[in-house]
Order: C-alpha cells, then sequence, then structure tokens
C-alpha cells in the first residue's frame, strides 16, 4: 500500500486538500535530481508530527488526500505543464486546494495556469532565490529559469510579490524591483505581506533555494545567504492571515544531501505551508 504524506489518504476522494508530486526535473541547468524530491518529502514527513507548535494547529483537522506522483515525460516541458494545468484543474474544480511537490520550479506554471483560470483577480507570492525571469533559457521559452516571466505573460507583474530573491542578471533584478546592491536578500516580511491584499486569492510557490544552503543543501542551485527557518515561521504566521489557494514546495534534490535532512526540512515546510491554507477555521 502506497503511504502518502504524513498519513495522508492515497486516493482521490473528496478532501479539503490534495496532494500531487510532478516527479521533473528536465530543465535543471546544474545540478538534477528534483525529480525524486516528492518521494523524498513524503519519506521525510514521517519524522514530523502532525502538529505545529509554531501555528498552533494540527494536520489532523485538516481533510488530505495524497494523488500521488503525476507520470511526466521526461524531457518534454512544455508537455509537463500542460499535464499539471489539466491534473489541477480536475483537483480545484471541487473547490478542494492543490498542494504540490516538485519536481524544479517550471511545475509552478502549470499549477497557476490552471488557478488563474478560476481566480483571474489572484496574487503569486514568490519564495525563492533567484529571479527565474529570463525570457528565454539556452533558446528554452519554458524552464525554471523562466517560469515567472511565463507566469508574467498572463498574470500582470504587479501582482506578483517577492521574498529571499538575491541572485539573477542585473536585468531580472532591476524588473523584480531588488534594491541594488544587496544587502540583505529578505526585505521587510511585514512590509511585503501588509502590501498584498489579505482578501484576495494568493498562490505560494516556494523554492527550497530560498533558503540557506547551510539549513538545506540539498537543491540544485544553492545560494549563500539564504533565509532561516525562523525567518520563514514568521512568514507562515503572516500567511495565516491571507486566502492562501494553494501552493507548491520545489527544487528539493534529495540524492545532493545525504544526511537526508534537506528532505526532513522540505517536509516541514510543507506541513506549515498546509497549515496555512485558508480552508482551516481561525
Amino acid at each position: 500500500m502506497a503511504l502518502g504524506y504524513l498519513g495522508a489518504a492515497c486516493n482521490r476522494s473528496p478532501s479539503q486538500v490534495a496532494l500531487l508530486g510532478v516527479p521533473f526535473d528536465g530543465t535543471s541547468s546544474f545540478r538534477a535530481g528534483s525529480r525524486f524530491g516528492p518521494q523524498a518529502i513524503r519519506q521525510g514527513s514521517y519524522s514530523l508530527e502532525t502538529y505545529s507548535p509554531f501555528l498552533s494547529r494540527d494536520l489532523n483537522d485538516l481533510d488530505i488526500t495524497d494523488w500521488g506522483d503525476l507520470e511526466v515525460p521526461p524531457g518534454n516541458a512544455l508537455r509537463m505543464v500542460e499535464m499539471v494545468e489539466e491534473e489541477v484543474s480536475t483537483i480545484i474544480a471541487t473547490d478542494t486546494k492543490p498542494a504540490v511537490m516538485g519536481g524544479e520550479h517550471t511545475v509552478t506554471l502549470g499549477v497557476v495556469k490552471a488557478l488563474f483560470k478560476k481566480y483571474p483577480n489572484m496574487r503569486v507570492l514568490q519564495l525563492d532565490a533567484h529571479t527565474d525571469m529570463r525570457d528565454d533559457y539556452l533558446g528554452e521559452k519554458i524552464s525554471h529559469a523562466t517560469v515567472i516571466k511565463r507566469i508574467m505573460d498572463f498574470l500582470p507583474a504587479d501582482r506578483i510579490f517577492r521574498l529571499g530573491i538575491r541572485a539573477g542578471m542585473k536585468e531580472e533584478l532591476e524588473l523584480a524591483g531588488v534594491e541594488l546592491p544587496i544587502d540583505s536578500c529578505l526585505r521587510d516580511i511585514t512590509g511585503v505581506m501588509n502590501s498584498i491584499p489579505a482578501d484576495v486569492p494568493l498562490y505560494v510557490t516556494c523554492d527550497l533555494d530560498v533558503f540557506d544552503p547551510s539549513l538545506i543543501p540539498g537543491t540544485g542551485n544553492p545560494e549563500p545567504m539564504g533565509i532561516t527557518y525562523r525567518e520563514f515561521i514568521q512568514l507562515i504566521r503572516h500567511l495565516s492571515n491571507h486566502q492562501i489557494i494553494g501552493f507548491d514546495v520545489v527544487e528539493l534534490a534529495p540524492e545532493l544531501d545525504s544526511s537526508g535532512v534537506s528532505s526532513i526540512v522540505a517536509a516541514s515546510v510543507f506541513r506549515e505551508l498546509l497549515l496555512s491554507l485558508s480552508v482551516l477555521e481561525r
């Protein structure tokens, strides 16, 4: 019998939240391996409790199903994005919220495309070390390095908010509104969250390289000066006051961290984001 994330039922019965793995790393540009991320997050979750002492909430109060991993073609990013869009559209058709495990960051494009059709006034919060705003990368329009730029093709740029950015081409950093030279990768959390209307649908995409490599070395493009887990929890407490419609956790490459700590931290990040979803009573 398949094991879901932290004991979640492995089926597609109606629920509040559906977990979906997308094991794809076909455009990874440095260190591949994020296709093993979904199963590593599930495995890492078995070191955790269902209760979060940071939010004083319990996953046992949330109706979760684990849809397993989507079978995507290894080298076809366009088809992968289409498949993710189709699968997430099926999930949200019953007012179930998607919680997606990557996989590389490109999977986010398919999720946001599906949600945008249902929530045209949505916002996106990007937690990331990189801007991911190139128009193309090595001639490819759909890539982990272009995913936010592709989202900006249909979602207005002023609806995308960022925390943790500290790498990118100068033009990308300027377009993203990053103050140069960078003194700290983390802008004021309270200021950023207060600039996002609390009553509009908000999607959160968390590239795990937003964290400092000392915390999560198992990722494809680690960058120094990342955020701490303490800062992440500060953000989570803000998110709990917003209308979160779904999220993803991407770019875990578990085989790059032989200690297994990256997978456990990623599973913990996933738990806190689950507990921030607006399906829970406040």
